[in-house]
């Protein structure tokens, strides 16, 4: 599953605070070779069920949540950053 760090708690719940957003949404779109992941704040729509991840909620379909299992969200240099990714491309250059 996704792992949040406590300092990207932090930066995640007062970024949801200050664009009064309630939620992490983690949503997959078609790309040049797959899918991608997208990260962003969102409103928690009212059909919704959030999973609170070391006190961030967060929103992700079912293939979101396949492909952030190994993927860790954490601070680098005061940015947000996706620990764990890599690309599945191989040598096709899309990447």
């Amino acid at each position: 599953m996704l792992k949040v760090t406590d300092e990207a708690k932090q930066m995640l719940n007062q970024s949801m605070k200050d664009y009064n957003c309630d939620c992490l949404r983690v949503f997959t779109e078609p790309g040049c070779c797959g899918v991608s992941l997208n990260f962003g704040l969102d409103a928690k729509k009212s059909n919704e069920q959030t999973t609170v991840i070391n006190g961030v909620p967060v929103i992700m379909d079912e293939q979101a949540q396949q492909q952030t299992n190994a993927l860790t969200i954490s601070v680098n240099e005061g940015r947000l950053v996706i620990d764990g990714g890599s690309c599945g491309c191989g040598s096709s250059g899309c990447c």
